[in-house]
């Protein structure tokens, strides 16, 4: 180490990497998290538009098997573009609360008061 410059160049290195990475996989994980919670979505979607669909009087393309199988694929394909499109924003609210949920894991508890 050298007396004048205190700090090692190779731990600030080290540090930089360190730092980069983590960012790196926090964006990776929120990336993942982001995906889910459209998958998400779109099933709650699909799902919605499969349960409205059974409210609606059966006509002739829904009275047989191979009508309900289209309506089925349908709805599917309808709830994955919606939530595509942003959908209802659940995704989006999914994805800040496990953020806030996640950053009140890494804050420390306040310490115990004395009174």
């Amino acid at each position: 180490m050298d007396p004048l410059n205190p700090i090692d160049p190779s731990q600030i290195s080290q540090t930089l990497t360190s730092g980069r990475a983590t960012q790196v996989e926090q964006l990776a994980r929120r990336g993942e998290i982001l995906k889910a919670s459209q998958e998400f979505e779109s099933y709650f979607l699909s799902y919605l538009m499969k349960i409205m669909r059974e409210t609606v009087p059966q006509g002739t393309l829904t009275s047989n098997r191979m009508g309900e199988m289209y309506f089925s694929f349908y709805d599917e394909e309808l709830g994955k573009r919606a939530a595509q499109a942003g959908g209802f924003g659940l995704s989006q609210y999914m994805l800040a609360s496990i953020a806030d949920q996640e950053t009140a894991a890494k804050t420390p508890p306040p310490p115990p008061s004395l009174s």
